[in-house]
């Protein structure tokens, strides 16, 4: 039964390496448009130091600490199913990637809802409305 598995992941092995990618890619592609790392802010004359620059700083550091937490989590999960597809049968080695796998599914959910929460902290802080 786990020679018709191992067989049938190694002939479908370079879709899962698309499929793999293309998440990488599509993960990536929401962080940087929900990070909205590409942000930039003028001042102008007379600006001295209103407090938008150190939250354009601190959103921009933010912005790339979080998408290289994305780029970690998405390596582990590729290690998981690496050590999935060279088990070799093995079942303790199966469970220690489907362990490795769900702890990164667990890390990429745990860094999007911490990047959000962070995004809606920052965004309290330069909540510029004035109330008439």
């Amino acid at each position: 039964m786990n020679y018709v598995i191992l067989l049938f992941i190694i002939l479908h092995m370079k879709n899962i390496v698309k499929v793999g990618a293309f998440s990488a890619v599509a993960a990536h592609a929401s962080v940087a448009s929900a990070i909205n790392v590409t942000q930039s802010q003028t001042t102008t004359a007379g600006d001295n130091g209103s407090g938008t620059d150190f939250i354009l700083v601190l959103n921009n550091i933010l912005g790339y600490l979080i998408g290289l937490l994305y780029f970690i989590a998405i390596v582990f999960a590729l290690y998981g199913g690496f050590q999935i597809l060279t088990a070799g049968g093995d079942e303790e080695k199966v469970k220690k990637g489907k362990t490795t796998l769900i702890q990164a599914v667990i890390g990429l959910v745990v860094i999007f809802l911490a990047s959000s929460i962070v995004r809606w902290i920052i965004d309290l802080g330069t909540d510029t409305t004035i109330v008439s």
